[in-house]
């Protein structure tokens, strides 16, 4: 329901774009999140293959969609296709939110970065000194890398199926960021061994524990030991087996839900022009979590209680 009516001639919409899509919460979590403000705008999904990018996109505009929200493959491609760029785009040249404006055109922001880094802090890491493993070298893992640049990590490790990808990510960081010490490889155990050993935290910025790959996990068990902190962006399943392994090795871990609420967030806000109230992206954060058969309840309590215990990698 939009507005208590339905949706009508007047009604608004926001969509998420990608391949695959169909596994997305974001219509759910952000259509309760609009019901909620009053506003007559919907938020639907659309599978929208990588050849066929750029025509979807010139559809929207043309029928007067608010924003895209862009997820896996799109996002660097989603960011040449901008007639301009918030600084959080042209920092990682990635977007995963394309907003109509009028006039000024198709503006491409990065949100990624912000809802990582925020997820973090909530948990109780701080990356001022630290080390970090990314495993990816996609559009979420250069938002990520190149935001925990700027929040001041000391070094950065990229690992990536493909090496070329984590270098030429490794490249950019460097030059952004020239007193990071940053160092790229392959997704060997070698590679990963080293990097995980001398790590803060672990990033899986893949889509690896994500259906169809439920039974996966980007790093070998026995790579993950305490005082290791683990994130996974992935967050259908909540406790993907990644985040299950490092938790029952004593790691602390971090799923990829709220990372997920708060880029919902900065979409309802740049496309509505509006700020989302905290109550609104707490009851985001529960729909999100009750939907995917997680106890919302115990979740929060979980969330309420990284941030008050000692910080996570303090020394």
């Amino acid at each position: 329901m939009v507005h208590g009516r339905g949706i009508n001639g007047n009604t608004k919409v926001i969509a998420l774009i990608g391949d695959p899509v169909a596994h997305s919460l974001t219509p759910v979590i952000q259509n309760l999140a609009l019901k909620r403000l009053g506003v007559n705008v919907c938020n639907v999904a659309f599978r929208v293959t990588r050849s066929d990018l750029k025509s979807a996109v010139e559809g929207a505009r043309a029928m007067g969609f608010l924003g895209l929200m862009v997820t896996i493959p799109h996002k660097e491609s989603a960011y040449a296709l901008a007639d301009r760029s918030d600084p959080s785009a042209a920092l990682t040249r990635s977007a995963n939110l394309l907003v109509f404006r009028n006039p000024g055109g198709l503006v491409a922001y990065s949100t990624d970065g912000y809802a990582a880094i925020r997820s973090l802090q909530e948990a109780g890491f701080q990356s001022l000194g630290k080390t970090v493993t990314i495993v990816g070298a996609g559009g979420a893992a250069r938002a990520l890398a190149l935001h925990l640049g700027a929040d001041g990590v000391s070094r950065l490790h990229i690992l990536n199926r493909t090496a070329e990808r984590a270098e030429a990510l490794a490249h950019d960081v460097c030059a952004h960021f020239p007193q990071v010490e940053v160092r790229a490889g392959s997704l060997t155990d070698r590679h990963l061994r080293d990097s995980v050993s001398e790590s803060d935290l672990l990033i899986n910025a893949t889509s690896v524990g994500m259906d169809p790959q439920e039974a996966e996990s980007p790093v070998p068990e026995e790579f993950l030991n305490p005082p290791l902190m683990v994130f996974d962006i992935v967050y259908n399943p909540v406790k993907t087996r990644l985040l299950k392994v490092a938790a029952r090795r004593g790691c602390s871990v971090l799923d990829g839900v709220p990372m997920l609420v708060y880029t919902n967030e900065k979409a309802l806000e740049h496309c509505l022009g509006t700020k989302v109230p905290d109550e609104l992206v707490e009851l985001m954060m529960r729909a999100c979590y009750r939907a995917l058969g997680t106890n919302p309840n115990q979740m929060m309590s979980r969330h309420k209680a990284l941030r008050s215990g000692k910080t996570i990698g303090s020394d």
